[in-house]
Formats: structure tokens, sequence, C-alpha cells
């Protein structure tokens, strides 16, 4: 290999290219361990009758937070973040794993139809189109260029959004197990226990890179600040709010949802802040 010119054998390693990140999360172990469809008796749910109509929101808001995973992972996927071996090889699980999270949720919502899905109970408003507008024409026009002057430091980003919003799921689906009754509380905790591997993941991935340099910081400041992780695809859900309202109700659970934000948001350069959703919670009393 040549030791001068635009081949040679240093090339890669001048310093330019950050070493390859190693958690002590043993992704092999994760893939090995393989998935699948979540049983949900839907029968026992027949029985049981709908939950409250609260509850219903709330569990149809994150049904579709579930749902967006494989708007995320394109998101990931299209930039440098996915040259990261160890990223890909578990977002390849994580995948199938919210697949049939969401599906389970979807099942206590529609008992198993083959086509219904779980629609918002409110309308999406003037500012929800406009979002989706910009998802959809003029955010896959932007993202290449930023994303690109990031380069390997958007995978902090990447990584801290993700952290927060399966903390958050975990949390939100913690929270909703301990109200709904029978089956659906029990599919509720089950799906919010699957949540764990990926919590320890994605946080053990952000921590790492946001506190070995700077510039990931900054970045994943950056990342954060162009969209609340409970947007799931970066759209927010026209349930979303309310559904926290009900998520939220008791002040352990608010305090529990704003630290699933601040275990990441603490590290980074610039004043702690929270997710403008929880912010917009009237605040409770212990």
């Amino acid at each position: 290999m040549p030791t001068t010119g635009p081949y040679a054998g240093h090339l890669h390693f001048d310093g330019t290219v950050a070493p390859v990140l190693r958690t002590e999360v043993d992704v092999a172990a994760y893939v090995r361990r393989g998935t699948g469809r979540l049983p949900v008796d839907t029968g026992a749910l027949a029985e049981a009758g709908s939950p409250a109509a609260p509850l219903r929101l709330a569990l149809g808001m994150l049904q579709r937070l579930e749902a967006s995973a494989l708007a995320e992972s394109r998101t990931m996927l299209a930039t440098a973040t996915g040259n990261e071996a160890r990223i890909t090889a578990f977002l390849a699980t994580w995948l199938v794993d919210r697949f049939w999270q969401s599906r389970a949720l979807r099942d206590v919502l529609t008992g198993d139809h083959p086509v219904q899905r779980p629609q918002p109970v409110h309308r999406p408003g003037p500012v929800h189109t406009l979002r989706r507008l910009h998802v959809d024409r003029v955010q896959p026009l932007l993202s290449p260029l930023w994303t690109g002057l990031a380069g390997e430091a958007v995978a902090a980003g990447h990584m801290a959004r993700m952290a927060i919003q399966e903390a958050s799921l975990h949390t939100a689906l913690t929270a909703l197990g301990e109200r709904l009754d029978g089956e659906a509380g029990r599919v509720a905790r089950e799906v919010a226990g699957r949540h764990e591997a990926a919590v320890e993941f994605f946080t053990a991935e952000a921590i790492a890179r946001v506190t070995r340099s700077r510039r990931e910081a900054v970045t994943a400041r950056a990342v954060l600040a162009a969209g609340s992780p409970l947007e799931g695809g970066h759209l927010p859900d026209p349930d979303l709010r309310p559904a926290l309202a009900v998520l939220a109700a008791e002040p352990r659970h608010r305090a529990a949802l704003l630290r699933a934000r601040y275990e990441i948001t603490r590290l980074l350069p610039g004043p702690v802040t929270s997710d403008p959703h929880l912010r917009s919670l009237p605040r409770t009393e212990e």
C-alpha cells in the first residue's frame, strides 16, 4: 500500500476519523435473542370491555409512536450513523421489536382486526399539516446538507434522540399499565418491559458519544432542538398533548417522563431544557 498520495495507508488513522465506539452493551446477544409477535388474548379483551376513553386515547398515541420506528431508522441510516456497524446491527432487530410492540398495542385497541388502525381522536390542525409538508418536502432536502457537515458526530444526536424516545415509551407504558385492567394492562406492562434493552443501548451509546467530545455534544443538542423525540418520525401526533396530560396526571409519572429526557440533556452544553410538549402540562403538587 502506498505511503504517500491520495491512497496513503495512514489515510484513516490520522485522527480525522473517530475511533470505533464500543460500549458495554452486548449487541450480539441482543441480536441472537431474536424477537416475535407478542401474544394478546383478544377474547379476554372483548369480555373485559373497552378501556375508558382517556386511556384509549393515550394508548393510541403510544401505539402510533411505537410504529414510527421505520421513519426514525430512515433518518438515521441515511446519514453517517448508518456507517456504524454496531448501530446498524442493533437497529435490524430493534425495528422488528418495535413492529411487534406496536402490533400488540394495536391488538388491544382493535381486537386483531386485519386492516383497522387506531386513529387519533383529535383532527390534525393547520400547524400539523404544515409540519407534515415540511417533513415530506423540505426536510429531505435540508437534512443531507447539515448532517453532511456534522459528519460522524450526527450519530451522537441520533442516539440521544432515540434514548429519550425509548425511555419515554418505557415510562409512559409503565404508567399506563398501572391504570389499565386485565389483559390490556398486562400487554402494556409487557411492551414496556421490552423497551428496556433499547433504553440501555441508546442511552449507553448517547452518553459515550456526548461525553467524549464537545463537537458530538453540540451536535446532539442541535438534533434535539430540531424536534421532540416524542414526535414519532418528527411529526407530532394530534393526540400527543392530550395523551401526555393523561399519562402525567400523577406527579410521579410526570417526574419520570421529565427524567427520561434529563438523563441525556444534563450532559449537553447550554441550559438543561425540558420537552416542549411536557412543558405545556399544568404543574401538579406532590
